[in-house]
């Protein structure tokens, strides 16, 4: 997927990247990874939340601009992504969220406002919206309007970005339907607004509980295998999403490490492994 736009920013023709080699990626946890680590778990794309960490070499990147980065390297930020190439950048994790990044739809857009300019000035970066929690398509629709009515015309985007987690209270955290509903609303929501063309993000998915935190019970390894498989079958099946990233490949709270804290896969982590290379069952 190749588009071509004008920034009004610079008057520069601007081109969407291609997406990446592979629909499959991972959330890059709390320990750090050599690319040949990486490498080990399949052939991956990644994100680590940040632009400033080293890159991990042999796999493609999304880049991650945090949202109380913007005032603090106006100079820096612009220029990596000049130096980045073809490549794409989200801006911010989890606006919605109030343990996250905890910004209403107004200050999110004159955030937005401020990356989509050196976006312009970087004219191969893919632009996308932070990571939305729960798929909230009423926040980006809030967003969206909030930045129509500060700037008189709606942000640029690239793509869209959703994280998708089943966290509410009597819900099952593994229930597969549920999961492809939220997705498929938000799809509807970007038909609605005439973005279907546009490539979907899905930054981060799994199954948070099930491991002791959270004062929820330890479930069955099993129960979260099953939903990787079927999950990541819903993925491939349906098209409505074109690039997702497991969460993680270690956390040290959550449910859904591909990995141990050193890097070496578990049986989670050459499961996903498989899937990727669509290896069979």
């Amino acid at each position: 997927m190749c588009l071509l736009l004008v920034s009004a920013a610079c008057g520069q023709r601007h081109v969407t990247p291609p997406l990446f080699d592979t629909p499959f990626g991972v959330a890059i946890g709390d320990a750090p990874l050599t690319g040949e680590q990486l490498g080990a778990l399949g052939p991956l794309w990644y994100m680590d939340w940040s632009w400033l960490k080293p890159a991990v070499a042999g796999h493609q990147r999304l880049y991650v601009v945090n949202c109380a980065e913007v005032e603090a390297y106006r100079e820096r930020i612009p220029a990596a992504m000049k130096m980045s190439g073809a490549s794409w950048w989200a801006l911010g994790n989890e606006p919605n969220d109030p343990t996250q990044d905890n910004v209403t739809p107004a200050e999110y857009a004159e955030l937005y406002y401020i990356f989509e300019g050196w976006a312009g000035d970087a004219p191969r970066c893919g632009m996308l919206p932070a990571g939305i929690a729960n798929a909230d398509w009423r926040w980006a629709q809030e967003f969206r309007q909030a930045f129509f009515d500060r700037y008189g015309r709606y942000p640029k985007v690239d793509g869209w970005n959703i994280h998708n987690y089943i966290l509410d209270p009597g819900m099952d955290p593994y229930d597969v339907d549920e999961f492809g509903r939220r997705i498929q609303a938000f799809r509807r929501w970007m038909e609605g607004i005439g973005d279907g063309e546009k490539p979907l993000f899905l930054t981060e998915y799994g199954v948070l509980y099930g491991s002791g935190c959270c004062d929820r019970p330890v479930d069955p390894p099993e129960k979260l295998q099953r939903f990787m498989i079927e999950s990541t079958d819903w993925l491939l099946r349906s098209g409505d999403v074109q690039a997702w990233a497991w969460f993680a490949t270690y956390t040290r709270l959550y449910n859904g490490s591909l990995m141990t804290q050193d890097g070496k896969l578990n049986e989670l982590g050459r499961l996903y492994g498989r899937l990727a290379r669509g290896d069979s069952q």
